[in-house]
């Protein structure tokens, strides 16, 4: 029993694993959809965003190819870090000024001793809300066609290989309680054939 029920535990987390593999997937595929269709370089298609560090000029608040999310806010104050784009390159820059009421946003890398030009508050995508340091290169790759490709194969052969497990799991499962099943068969006959002996013995 103890085995059977390791095996369902790991087949339940190859399952989540694939899961949250094809939800990434997917949403990498409507990110690379809005990005061609609409020509957006940050598209959001579940109402936030993400996007990877290309530069150093947030160092050491965040570094070359960290991966971030961003989502959008209804104000930006001083010490954001926010997210907009700059001739299709997404720009990740904290902050230094905002005027909410004339809509004019002013920001700098913390690496940069000079202020970006002032854009306005439509232009910035979003605020950020998490990092992932340097696992930014995964997704750069996910969202290019091969990369796509690869990802989507990857996908459907962990699939395959988890449910063929799981088949099989179940198909050695079957076969242990039809031995047990008989196991228990023989061992009431036998216990059948004692009987009948000590029975035959106590009328001779």
């Amino acid at each position: 029993m103890n085995e059977q029920n390791s095996r369902k535990k790991i087949n339940i987390f190859k399952i989540i694993c694939v899961t949250l593999a094809l939800i990434i997937t997917l949403y990498c595929i409507a990110s690379l959809v809005i990005m061609v269709a609409a020509d957006d370089p940050l598209p959001m298609p579940l109402g936030f965003g993400s996007a990877v560090v290309l530069t150093g000029s947030m160092e050491p608040t965040l570094s070359v190819n960290d991966l971030i999310f961003f989502a959008k806010s209804g104000e930006y104050n001083v010490g954001d870090i926010v997210v907009y784009s700059t001739g299709g390159i997404p720009i990740v820059h904290r902050v230094v000024q905002a005027d909410m009421q004339s809509g004019v946003i002013v920001t700098r890398g913390d690496a940069n001793n000079t202020d970006d030009d002032p854009i306005s508050v439509a232009r910035i995508k979003g605020k950020l809300f998490f990092s992932l340091p340097f696992v930014g290169a995964i997704p750069r790759f996910v969202r290019t066609v091969p990369g796509l490709i690869m990802v989507l194969l990857i996908l459907f052969a962990l699939l395959f290989v988890s449910v063929r497990g799981m088949t099989a799991d179940n198909e050695r499962s079957d076969k242990a309680e039809e031995l047990l099943q008989e196991i228990e068969r023989l061992k009431k006959e036998l216990d059948g054939y004692g009987d009948n002996d000590s029975e035959n013995d106590k009328k001779e």
